[in-house]
């Protein structure tokens, strides 16, 4: 169908193309000819996503391509194989590029964008393989993201003015910890962040009591992503995540997003109150915060999440407004009872799953421990 549509084009340029064939089951696309034909149209947007599922049948990025490529200002390429070679042809006639995308590529070794001074937005997700990042002289790049990199991996930012954003996902032992990437960006670069996101999971034993002295001093946003699946008494998490909220000594705006995927279980501790909490509290300490907005999304009630948004609530003196979207009734009426004592309180319910099927785990697990602990 999408090779019937585009072989009817008759127009001589486009200004996008985008396939996204991720929850395709049927066979692949032509990766080659799609890119080929949007190249050729002066398309100022390419967007290409899994135009194949399986690995041995992801395509290649091969060149010399026709003339297009300085055209081009939005660029996603998700699972493809590339050389570092081919990356870095790419990259050097894309000279406009305003937004670039790499995801889940294959064989590539070595990311280096050098001197795009139009460049604004870079996104590198699931790069596993990747062995170092170079982003130099990208004056105008105010947003990066990187997800999933490996743990060897070195990440060197030089002369990138402009950057504030940055947004790092951290999930398993092989990757890449925020504290490290940290440690090997150069000072300046760190000062000038003033939004950050992180995306963690709980994993006992992978994360410093303390974030390792790094002083965030101009972050004046965060955001927060707490997959906590894994244990529902994870206090070196909690030790972690407030270490580096203190970090963040201008800090404004709070979000806390917890995310709940199968693990119902976790109310189980609802009405105790474990002395590892208060031993992990005792250590990280009190610190008067700056923090005047604090959003909590995912809210379920369990003790691990209420001691934490106390805790910061107790050390927020200029706090303003506090915003609580709860998973479901039920939560609902912990969250009022939980910030009962808190002024200017928002609370609320909604959707805090990014797939029906998690919703619907969740909703079979809440219903089991209801009922008495067996699966109905």
């Amino acid at each position: 169908m999408v090779d019937y549509v585009l072989d009817s084009h008759r127009g001589s340029r486009i200004n996008e193309l985008a396939v996204d064939m991720s929850d395709h089951e049927g066979d692949g696309g032509n990766f080659e000819k799609w890119f080929d034909f949007a190249l050729t149209k002066k398309a100022e947007i390419i967007h290409l996503d899994r135009v194949h599922q399986h690995l041995h049948e992801c395509p290649f990025l091969r060149f010399p391509y026709t003339n297009g490529l300085e055209c081009v200002k939005d660029l996603y390429l998700s699972s493809i194989i590339m050389t570092d070679q081919d990356f870095g042809l790419l990259v050097s006639k894309c000279l406009f590029l305003e937004c670039f995308t790499i995801e889940s590529p294959s064989e590539l070794k070595s990311v280096s964008i050098v001197g795009l001074s139009k460049l604004k937005y870079v996104n590198l997700s699931r790069i596993r393989g990747v062995e170092s990042i170079v982003i130099c002289d990208a004056i105008s790049l105010v947003s990066l993201k990187l997800y999933s990199l490996s743990s060897g991996c070195v990440v060197q930012l030089n002369n990138i003015p402009k950057l504030t954003k940055l947004d790092f996902q951290e999930s398993f032992h092989h990757q890449l910890r925020l504290a490290d990437l940290l440690a090997g960006i150069p000072s300046c670069i760190c000062d000038q962040l003033q939004l950050m996101r992180l995306s963690t999971t709980t994993h006992m034993n992978l994360f410093p009591h303390r974030f390792l002295g790094v002083d965030l001093v101009n972050i004046q946003h965060l955001e927060l992503v707490l997959d906590i699946r894994d244990s529902a008494y994870d206090s070196t998490l909690l030790s972690y995540v407030c270490c580096l909220v203190k970090s963040c000594g201008s800090l404004e705006k709070l979000v806390i997003k917890f995310l709940h995927k199968m693990c119902y279980s976790k109310m189980l501790d609802i009405t105790q109150r474990c002395d590892m909490y208060v031993k992990y509290f005792r250590e990280v300490g009190d610190i008067e915060l700056s923090v005047k907005y604090l959003d909590i999304t995912g809210y379920l009630g369990s003790t691990w999440e209420r001691e934490l948004a106390l805790y910061v609530i107790r050390n927020a003196t200029a706090l303003q407004k506090l915003t609580v979207v709860s998973c479901d009734q039920e939560a609902l009426v912990r969250a009022r009872f939980d910030f009962r004592h808190t002024p200017s309180v928002l609370l609320s319910t909604g959707s805090c799953f990014s797939k029906q099927y998690e919703f619907y785990m969740y909703e079979r697990e809440k219903k089991s421990w209801t009922v008495g602990g067996a699966y109905i």
